[in-house]
């Protein structure tokens, strides 16, 4: 009903709410806008990029606020445009399918599609990301390796652009239509590129697990050599190369090898099964604690976004909503920088002598790590030009982080995550071969040189063929957007 949709709100510096709403969770970005525009609509939306338009003022969006980088919120002057009060997630039953609304948050998205309609996304892991932007960047989650990527399964989006008009339009994108290579666009070519998406719809969604079965290892760093590390994770890695197949018996497995640095104490390795074979599960431990690795412990601190679910090492059996919301982090607001890769093939012996050194080395801080996530399986059953997000090979995705709360400490994490990253790939990053395929657009990385690339692989000319079309004059840009 229209009585319910929150009316809007124009939030500029002498509001109390102003300080708090240009803040990134990423606590190094803070904006200087003009004002913040809180829309409840597609509506409202489209008059605050209008406005903006019209005023000459630059425009960026903000659906959760945790972009890695200074995207969102690094506004001088200009409108961000908070998509926070449009979170709802309902079946349109005019459309046929199931709508969320872009500033929905993953946990409200989780809670909503299983409680009202027993379904499940195969989206992400921490509940305070917003759906705008976690979707439009591909949507990757611990479900993904049975049930693939968001975009797999999205139908529709709505979204507010700017035409060569200059005016602010309310475009309805779908698989087979006018807009049929803009709503290709949105399905992995990143947030901030083309306009402002508002909605999702999705004809199917698939069912929600019943339960899941969790485990949580860990690994203490006293007493570990070179030898040990390099067999956890040359196990890892050749585990996954064997059973990311699509449809293989192993799909229902996720698993997240935590590989903190030395102050952190150890190293952790979370794994979680949904389907009817929970022995896979027990077959993956064996697997992993065979010759050359020491009996787990329990995990004793969290790591990385929080990872601390289980501090035992036995298999539990849980209640899928229940285990998701154990492994459901985004950790305290803080400073934090990002890297990531894609990986085709296990870590070459090179790359595991470059880990040991940067995480045994003379920097030392407990929350840095590098997480090395499975991946594969029903995501790698579609092909690469498919959707906008290439990376449709690949059987580990990893993410490089460091955590840190004082300004002071920044120099000495940038210099770490950053030596770290150009030992494993050189200068110009994970660059496609045969082991590296790029970089997920959804951990954005302004180091960077050949970006374009590393995200979207082949696909870029036609990205920038849809930003062409569809923002003409540019209207919707940052520091990694597509170019016209």
């Amino acid at each position: 009903m229209a009585g319910s949709i929150f009316p809007g709100a124009r939030i500029g510096p002498d509001d109390p709410r102003y300080d708090t709403l240009s803040r990134g969770f990423n606590l190094r970005w803070v904006g200087a806008p003009a004002e913040i525009a809180l829309c409840g609509s597609a509506a409202q939306v489209r008059a605050a990029v209008q406005r903006a338009v019209d005023e000459g003022r630059r425009l960026t969006v903000r659906s959760g606020g945790h972009c890695y980088e200074n995207f969102a919120v690094g506004n001088q002057d200009g409108v961000i445009v908070d998509m926070a009060p449009m979170n709802r997630v309902s079946f349109d039953d005019r459309r046929g399918a199931y709508c969320v609304e872009a500033g929905a948050t993953l946990w409200n998205v989780v809670w909503t599609l299983y409680k009202e309609y027993g379904r499940a996304l195969p989206g992400g892991s921490c509940y305070s990301v917003g759906a705008g932007g976690h979707i439009t960047g591909g949507g990757y989650g611990l479900l993904s390796r049975k049930h693939g990527l968001i975009v797999d399964w999205l139908d529709a989006v709505e979204i507010v652009r700017v035409d060569s008009g200059k005016r602010a339009r309310i475009t309805i994108a779908e698989k087979d239509g006018r807009a049929a290579d803009l709503f290709w666009a949105c399905q992995g070519g990143g947030g901030g590129n083309f306009g402002i998406v508002t909605r999702f719809w999705f004809k199917e969604i698939p069912e929600a697990p019943a339960e899941a079965h969790l485990v949580n290892l860990a690994w203490d760093w006293d007493g570990m050599t070179q030898a040990e590390l390099a067999e956890i994770i040359a196990r890892y890695g050749r585990f996954f190369a064997g059973h990311s197949r699509p449809g293989g018996p192993d799909d229902g497995l996720f698993a997240l090898l935590h590989l903190s640095a030395k102050a952190a104490g150890q190293i952790v390795l979370t794994a979680q099964y949904v389907g009817d074979r929970p022995r896979r599960l027990a077959d993956f431990v064996r697997f992993m604690c065979g010759a050359g690795v020491r009996a787990p412990v329990a995990q004793r601190h969290p790591v990385g976004q929080n990872f601390f679910p289980l501090p035992t090492t036995n298999v539990q059996r849980l209640p899928w909503l229940y285990a998701t919301q154990s492994l459901d982090p985004s950790g305290p607001n803080r400073r934090g920088k990002y890297k990531s890769a894609y990986m085709k093939q296990p870590f070459p012996e090179a790359q595991i002598a470059t880990i040991w050194r940067w995480l045994t080395g003379d920097f030392q801080n407990s929350q840095s790590l590098l997480q090395v996530d499975s991946y594969g399986g029903a995501i790698n059953a579609v092909a690469s030009g498919a959707t906008a997000i290439p990376q449709r090979s690949s059987i580990l995705k990893l993410q490089y982080q460091t955590y840190w709360v004082h300004e002071k400490d920044t120099p000495a994490n940038l210099a770490w995550i950053s030596g770290f990253y150009d030992e494993m790939y050189g200068t110009e990053g994970p660059l496609p071969d045969a082991v590296m395929d790029g970089c997920y657009v959804n951990y954005p990385d302004c180091d960077l040189k050949d970006w374009a690339r590393l995200y979207y692989l082949d696909s870029y000319k036609k990205l920038q063929r849809v930003k062409r079309r569809w923002d003409p004059h540019d209207v919707f840009n940052h520091a990694q957007s597509i170019r016209p």
